[in-house]
């Protein structure tokens, strides 16, 4: 049998310093939940040939640039990105770093196939 998964999305996203630098919160079967924070630019466009990734944005904003045209999520709005639309992320370069919840699989590699 399984172990429960428990995990503190405050506790957490009070430690990470780093920006684009995702964090391990769960796996739910093939599937990873991730925690995120965002600063600026993210370092080069990309795409998941072989995957969809949701992003579901839980303080501040983050632009999210994709050759489909850009969308700017706000706390408590979300956005899947299909599998295979380069996308680029970007959020402000000062003050609070934007957070972020992604559910991906969990093999997906953070710059893309």
């Amino acid at each position: 049998m399984e172990q429960v998964q428990l995990f503190s999305i405050p506790q957490i996203t009070a430690q990470i310093t780093q920006a684009y630098a995702p964090i391990n919160l769960a796996q739910v079967d093939e599937c990873a939940i991730r925690l995120v924070k965002f600063q600026g630019e993210f370092e080069r466009w990309h795409a998941h040939e072989n995957e969809d990734e949701a992003f579901i944005v839980l303080t501040g904003e983050v632009l999210f640039q994709t050759e489909a045209g850009d969308f700017l999520v706000k706390a408590g709005e979300g956005l899947v990105i299909p599998k295979g639309l380069r996308h680029c992320p970007k959020a402000n370069t000062e003050g609070p770093m934007p957070t972020a919840l992604i559910i991906e699989r969990a093999e997906t590699k953070r710059l893309g196939d």
